[in-house]
Order: C-alpha cells, then sequence, then structure tokens
C-alpha cells in the first residue's frame, strides 16, 4: 500500500471508529435511561442555559487560539488568527480520529511550516501548549482532596489518585530531562529526547527572553480551561438540573484529565462511558442520557465538526491530506 492510500485510509478508519463507538455508547446509554419520565423532564429546559453553554464553549475555543499565538509570539515568531484556528481546531478534529489523540500533531506542524516557522519550533509550540495545560492540574489536585466528600464513590477516588500520581511523575520526569539532559540521553536516543533538547533551547533562548507573553499564555490556558470546565454546571442547569456548582465542575475536571490519555480515536466510548460514571449521582436516570449527548457534543462533537469544515477548507485550497502526514516522515 502506497503513503497516499494508507494516508486517507488511517484517516478514514479513523474517522469509523470514532463514529461507531460513540454511536454505540451512547445508543446503550440511551437505552437503559431515556423513559416516559424523560419527556417531563426535558420541559425544564432553560433556553438561556443552553446558550450560555454554547457560548462558554466558543469561548473555550477563543482564548485556546489567544494562546497559541502568545506561545509563538514567546519564541520570537507569528501565527496569524486563521493559522492559529486552523491549528486548534484542525488539530481537534485530527485528533479526534486518531488513537491517542496523536493525529492533531502532524497538522500543526504543517500549519506552523506553512507560517514560517520551522519543525523545531513548531514542535516546540506543541509541547508548551500541552505543558502549559497540564500545568493547571497542580493547582486543582488540593480542591479534589479537600472536598473528597463529594467524590463519594472508590472509583472516582482513585481516578483522582492516579491523575495526581501520574501527572506528578510526568512533571518529575519533566524536570530530570531539562535539568539533567545529558544523562537523559545517555539512556534514551532518538527524536523524543532530541526533541526535549531543542525545547529546552528554545526555553532558554526565546521565552526566557519574553516571559511576559509566556505568563500570558499560561494566564489565558486559565481562561480556557475554566470555560470548558464550565460546560458540565452550565448544561446541567440548561436541563433544569439542580446540582451542585462546584461538585460538577471537579467532576468536569477529572474527566478531561483522564481522557487525554484513552486509546481510542477522540477517547470515544471512554468520553461518553466516563460522563455517564461520574454524573449518574447527580440527576434522574431518566435525563442522564440525554444530558450524555448533550454534554459530549458540547465537550466534544462541536470542535470535532468545527474542525472537520475547516481543514475542508484548508485541504481545498491550500494543501492536501498527503502533505500534512507527510510533514513528520
Amino acid at each position: 500500500m502506497n503513503r497516499k492510500k494508507f494516508d486517507r485510509e488511517r484517516l478514514k478508519k479513523g474517522i469509523r471508529i470514532f463514529l461507531f463507538v460513540s454511536f454505540i455508547i451512547i445508543t446503550i446509554i440511551l437505552i437503559f435511561t431515556v423513559s416516559r419520565e424523560t419527556k417531563e423532564e426535558l420541559k425544564l429546559i432553560s433556553p438561556l442555559f443552553i446558550i450560555l453553554t454554547l457560548f462558554s464553549v466558543f469561548l473555550r475555543f477563543f482564548f485556546d487560539i489567544w494562546r497559541l499565538r502568545y506561545i509563538v509570539n514567546a519564541m520570537g515568531k507569528d501565527l496569524s488568527w486563521m493559522g492559529a484556528f486552523y491549528f486548534t481546531l484542525g488539530g481537534l478534529f485530527l485528533g479526534a480520529v486518531t488513537p491517542m489523540q496523536i493525529g492533531g500533531i502532524p497538522l500543526q506542524l504543517y500549519v506552523c511550516k506553512r507560517e514560517g516557522i520551522s519543525l523545531p519550533e513548531g514542535s516546540a509550540a506543541i509541547f508548551t501548549r500541552g505543558l502549559l495545560s497540564a500545568f493547571v492540574l497542580p493547582f486543582l489536585i488540593p480542591f479534589m482532596f479537600y472536598y473528597r466528600v463529594y467524590l463519594t464513590t472508590g472509583m472516582i477516588q482513585g481516578i483522582v489518585k492516579y491523575l495526581s500520581i501520574f501527572y506528578g511523575l510526568m512533571a518529575f520526569a519533566f524536570i530530570v530531562i531539562l535539568t539533567k539532559t545529558e544523562w537523559v540521553r545517555k539512556i534514551f536516543k532518538g527524536k523524543f529526547i532530541n526533541g526535549f533538547v531543542r525545547f529546552k533551547e528554545i526555553f532558554r533562548e526565546e521565552f526566557v527572553k519574553r516571559k511576559s507573553l509566556f505568563f500570558r499564555a499560561y494566564g489565558i490556558t486559565w481562561l480556557s480551561l475554566i470555560f470548558y470546565f464550565l460546560t458540565a454546571p452550565l448544561l446541567m442547569n440548561g436541563l433544569g438540573i439542580s446540582a451542585p456548582f462546584f461538585e460538577t465542575t471537579i467532576l468536569q475536571v477529572i474527566l478531561t484529565y483522564a481522557l487525554n490519555f484513552m486509546p481510542t480515536p477522540g477517547a470515544s466510548g471512554f468520553a461518553e462511558g466516563g460522563a455517564y460514571i461520574l454524573f449518574r449521582h447527580l440527576m434522574p436516570k431518566s435525563i442522564l442520557g440525554v444530558y450524555v449527548v448533550l454534554w459530549r457534543f458540547f465537550t466534544g462533537y462541536l470542535g470535532v465538526i468545527i474542525g472537520g469544515i475547516a481543514l475542508s477548507r484548508l485541504f481545498a485550497t491550500r494543501g492536501s491530506i498527503e502533505e500534512v502526514f507527510s510533514i513528520t516522515k
């Protein structure tokens, strides 16, 4: 199979898996939750809070695009708003149809290259973007443990402990690699470690010179994530569900970080099932399935749809999917 056919087939396969798994899990959830009472529950829908939920999602996208531009500016480069839009939303689409959500990386490097940003610099931007999001979690974990009275099941408490340990080890490994790079290079070899070395160089040479831009990017990362975390409580109010605001938000935080490393394309199946398990004690069973579908639409499907439309325009006018996937080969 040649590269062109492989890339297209891989993309199509990912889309099919994403749609199939999501459809199956959602169908099962709806079968076990929809009842006669569901119709009555739907009469309590608040259009205002549904609109606020949608507004929150778009603010998340806006701040995500804005922080990317600050990250690139902190490296002494510039990325247009349209380039940042393709990078962010297009990355959501390709991330959703590839395992471990890694499919967005070739596109993001491709967009950077087209705007005069080298592959090492593009890789540093991608890594920094993920790093800033990861470094929001340590400030939230204490709240998770402080309010553990809300986290009533052993499974949820287990997830919190897992996130604490996993991201703690990631932070430790990151510090070791950046401070003891030569030690690490003696043990490991390849592009992964070389990428860290290049990030270290860019951090020392560029980010340090533009600290204010780097910290603005971190501040905007908080704004982007806050509006993302607000999706759950706003949507619950939109469905007429009176649930504790803080508990709902914390559950959204837990689910967000737990889904980052799921093996299926776009965490399909795990996202729907996770939402069902985590939020089921906050609402009647009759409305739970509807909530899961809408929650998944606002937190996942909507970005994927917008990203897919954006990519169809990008590939129609500026390049092709083969160029995107070949950039890392």
